[in-house]
């Protein structure tokens, strides 16, 4: 297997490592601005509307399942996206 290939499963591991124990140790924390904002009794108001609202899929709050496949997804999407902006400049450079 050519060493580019092991760097990429590599990576690629090390970030289902990553997710794996954000989603399990993380998962059920409170972010610190949303309790220090409870305590003050600041209401809460949205600037933007994201997609996945509290980065969790609307009806599976607390799924712990669910939050592992967005995680897995997104790396895969970064990846993707990663390889293909580095393939479009080597592109551009082999024309220049």
């Amino acid at each position: 297997m050519q060493n580019k290939y092991k760097l990429i499963i590599t990576g690629f591991v090390v970030a289902v490592i990553f997710i794996v124990v954000g989603v399990i140790l993380l998962g059920f924390a409170n972010e610190t601005l949303d309790v220090i904002a409870e305590l003050f009794g600041a209401p809460e108001w949205e600037v933007w509307l994201p997609p996945l609202p509290d980065y969790e899929l609307p009806g599976f709050e607390g799924n712990l399942l669910t939050n592992f496949i967005i995680g897995i997804a997104f790396a895969a999407l970064i990846l993707v996206l990663t390889f293909f902006i580095g393939w479009l400049v080597t592109r551009r450079r082999a024309k220049g």
